[in-house]
């Protein structure tokens, strides 16, 4: 699973990604480079 919904009351308020989940628990991890690189364009 790589993202998770956020629900609260019943109600979709957002996602949880697993690259969010790398830069909260050590910014420095490979994941966390990549889920906080700029998108290419």
């Amino acid at each position: 699973v790589r993202r998770l919904p956020v629900v609260e009351n019943g109600h979709p308020v957002g996602i949880v990604s697993l690259g969010d989940l790398a830069m909260e628990e050590d910014e420095r991890s490979a994941l966390a480079d990549i889920s906080a690189a700029k998108p290419n364009t």
